[in-house]
């Protein structure tokens, strides 16, 4: 005990002179071990200096951690034989269509709630992206329109990160709370990256991540489909780093062909963010004038907001034709009521022009 005491005593002495130590002569350490030799003061300034250096890694493994180009050096780094860019192995697949409308395929329960005001609840769920999507579909179906856009999304989430959210549970409390009628689906930014599930490192784009990623992604359509919402998922577009552009198509391709064996509609969005050549191009044609404009963020990832409006364009007016069918078969089910004839009377949207040919 009284060892113990003489130990923990030099502790406290040692931690409240760590200061003063930098301007007296250092005392001699102390010894767990009586039979330990004494630490000298270059072993003192060696300890500090590895610690400092790793504390310098750590904070730059941090840093890069969230960038999904960062996440993708450092796994390939780590795994320099299965973890190079996923695009070399994965075909770039052509888009699939969106599903065409017919009528039946609405839900009878979006058909009820739209008879009581006419009203279109779109729910937009997605990453910082995903926030993006939400802000152009805000401004292009608004409330005067008879139009609800809600931002169900959340920044830095992804089917990768179910250690940090849990996206099905988020997402099937959000819907419970509130009923939509169509929904509009968008990650995968930030799930360029290894996962660890059941045991064992699942590697990007490997048959086991995919198999994860995938159950997930089915599950999480199941709940926006819920409350019988049509479901979109929008693609990422291309981006300026060639590495992480490569790791877009491939995810892109799997989002894809998930969709598709799911019957949801698949939008793609890479041919609106390149140029003539098929490369990225922060400066694209207005969609109405015509003239190039900034599309998109200086970090070569997200767009700005000019460019979430170009994205969205088709999609909204897809959403638009939707609710158009949607309140028309309202009206056949039964007496219209005041707010869903007025939300009839919407006029149809003006076509943008066609950009110059020298704009193109």
């Amino acid at each position: 005990m009284r060892e113990e005491a003489s130990v923990t005593a030099t502790l406290l002495h040692d931690i409240r002179d760590q200061d003063a130590s930098a301007r007296v002569p250092a005392p001699v350490l102390y010894a767990l071990d009586p039979s330990t030799p004494p630490r000298r003061r270059w072993w003192w300034a060696l300890d500090r200096t590895a610690v400092l250096a790793l504390g310098l890694l750590a904070g730059f493994l941090i840093g890069v951690s969230f960038n999904a180009a960062g996440r993708a050096a450092i796994w390939a780094t780590m795994f320099p034989d299965d973890a190079r860019p996923v695009a070399l192995i994965v075909p770039v697949v052509t888009p699939a269509p969106a599903l065409p409308l017919r009528p039946g395929a609405i839900d009878p329960r979006v058909v009820r709630r739209v008879a009581t005001d006419g009203e279109i609840r779109v729910g937009v769920f997605g990453d910082s992206f995903g926030s993006g999507l939400w802000a152009g579909l805000y401004h292009q179906l608004p409330e005067k329109r008879h139009f609800q856009v809600f931002r169900f999304g959340k920044e830095a989430t992804g089917f990768t990160r179910y250690r940090t959210l849990n996206l099905e549970d988020r997402a099937r409390e959000q819907v419970a709370h509130q009923p939509i009628d169509v929904a509009v689906i968008s990650y995968g930014a930030n799930d360029i990256q290894p996962i660890f599930a059941e045991g064992h490192l699942r590697l990007l784009m490997s048959d086991g991540w995919q198999r994860v990623i995938g159950e997930r992604v089915d599950r999480f359509v199941a709940v926006a489909r819920a409350t019988g919402a049509r479901v979109y998922w929008v693609g990422l577009p291309a981006m300026r780093d060639p590495a992480l552009d490569a790791n877009v198509v491939a995810m892109n391709a799997f989002y894809q062909r998930r969709m598709r064996a799911l019957g949801v509609a698949f939008l793609e969005t890479r041919s609106r963010t390149v140029d003539r050549t098929g490369r990225y191009a922060a400066y694209l044609p207005d969609s109405v004038t015509g003239e190039p404009r900034l599309m998109r963020a200086g970090d070569g990832v997200h767009m700005s907001m000019l460019g979430y409006d170009r994205l969205t364009l088709t999609l909204s007016e897809q959403i638009r034709r939707y609710a158009a069918a949607a309140r028309t078969a309202a009206v056949k089910g039964g007496p219209a009521t005041p707010a869903l004839l007025a939300a009839m009377q919407e006029p149809p949207a003006r076509k943008p022009k066609p950009a110059p040919e020298h704009a193109k």
